[in-house]
């Protein structure tokens, strides 16, 4: 009811002007240094330490070391979905995005990739050079997620009859996602707004703030729904390690991190609004209730009423999205413009 009133007193006009001096350019350095690089900072360590994890697994695959890559990969996850907002700048050239995570997948290619990688006879193509430039569906998170989190997993990192291993494939993947954090890193620690106008980097950041809550209630909470709204558990994000919804909380986080770093400026005359505190408060009910539903989508779909609890929270993040894409077009005069995964 809150959300839905301060909705109607917008549609009506905003409660302030939009500031005409706003120094856009003071508010994407802050947004770069305090949001961006400690974030691609911590996604390189975490793609580092996966790295030397897959590094003692091969050798001797066992279930202690198995539990290490698992945990990396998790760790690597969540600094990987603080990051995955961002797809302007740096992020917008050499497809780093669906190299990291080839998702959706509705056509099942990381499989389908993964297994004819794997028939390959040149155990070269798991070296750097090669693998960077092989199927962008077998380089990144899917495609190792297949491997470390299948049921007979030790077993079958194990095995392989050809020149290509399973547990060199892993192995692989970990360097592949260590190379492109590290590139990442290394574009956004440069100037990444060189030749582009302040206010269009600025709101660049905010289209991204949108994208990003419009993907977790338009494409996160609902790749579970086929036709006729029948459940399709294997099509929710990262379903065999069971993290669906720790994603979407820590997509949260950081998009809220992102709205406290467009909002707070002074002269967009937001600060102790009651806009900007009903949109702060419902960032965290929204990130409290997503926790509580615990990580797995595939574990609150099994449950008596988890596809209405996934349907209200879809309902408040949309809520939410247009909340705060009112009130930041009015005070700081920013423009949504496309949607980078329209027609996705």
């Amino acid at each position: 009811l809150a959300v839905t009133a301060v909705l109607l007193t917008v549609a009506q006009g905003p409660a302030w002007a939009a500031a005409k001096d706003i120094d856009f350019a003071k508010i994407n350095a802050a947004i770069v240094k305090d949001h961006l690089l400690p974030r691609y900072h911590i996604f390189t360590e975490s793609t580092g330490v996966l790295e030397k994890a897959t590094t003692a697994l091969c050798p001797q695959v066992s279930p202690d070391n198995l539990k290490a890559v698992r945990t990396a990969f998790h760790d690597a996850m969540d600094a990987w979905e603080e990051v995955e907002h961002l797809r302007q700048g740096p992020p917008a050239t050499g497809e780093p995005h669906i190299r990291i995570k080839f998702w959706p997948d509705r056509k099942n290619l990381v499989d389908k990739h993964l297994a004819r990688l794997m028939a390959g006879k040149d155990a070269n193509i798991l070296t750097p050079e090669p693998f960077a430039h092989t199927s962008i569906a077998v380089q990144g998170f899917p495609a190792m997620e297949r491997l470390i989190f299948a049921e007979d997993a030790a077993t079958g990192l194990k095995g392989g009859d050809g020149p290509v291993k399973p547990c060199a494939v892993v192995q692989a993947i970990a360097v592949n996602l260590h190379a492109i954090a590290s590139d990442l890193e290394g574009r956004w620690t440069k100037d990444p707004a060189v030749g582009r106008p302040a206010k269009r980097v600025t709101t660049d950041l905010f289209n991204d703030l949108a994208t990003g809550l419009g993907a977790l209630a338009e494409l996160k909470l609902v790749a579970f729904r086929g036709t006729n709204d029948k459940l399709r558990p294997h099509r929710v994000e990262n379903w065999m390690s069971g993290r669906g919804l720790r994603n979407v909380t820590h997509n949260l986080m950081a998009l809220e991190d992102l709205y406290d770093g467009l909002a707070s400026d002074p002269a967009a005359g937001m600060t102790d609004t009651p806009e900007d505190e009903l949109i702060r408060g419902q960032f965290k009910q929204i990130i409290k209730n997503a926790r509580e539903l615990g990580p797995s989508i595939v574990a609150v779909l099994k449950t008596e009423k988890g596809p209405l609890r996934l349907k209200v929270l879809k309902s408040d993040i949309l809520d939410l999205r247009e909340l705060v894409i009112v009130n930041l077009t009015e005070a700081m005069g920013l423009v949504l413009g496309f949607n980078s995964l329209d027609g996705d």
